[in-house]
């Protein structure tokens, strides 16, 4: 049985969706690695807090900030968490 090389085979689910799904588990990440921030007894300044709530909120609005997977801009995680 021979195999033509000249015949696409579609995808069983569209690029993008494999794209958004990759973007919403690295988001779901992201999002777990700063969880400890938002408890209360968490060491930091109102500012730093603010910071914190900042990266959060502009990284589950990427879905609504971004519409082409390829052109998100990842929120920079606040450096005094480096």
């Amino acid at each position: 049985m021979s195999v033509n090389s000249d015949i696409e085979m579609p995808l069983a689910v569209p690029l993008p969706e494999i794209e958004w799904a990759a973007i919403r588990v690295q988001r779901g990440q992201l999002l777990r690695a700063t969880d400890f921030t938002q408890l209360s007894d968490f060491p930091a300044t109102d500012a730093q807090r603010q910071e914190v709530v900042a990266y959060r909120k502009a990284l589950r609005d990427i879905p609504e900030d971004h519409k082409n997977p390829s052109e998100i801009v990842w929120p920079v995680l606040p450096s005094f968490l480096k």
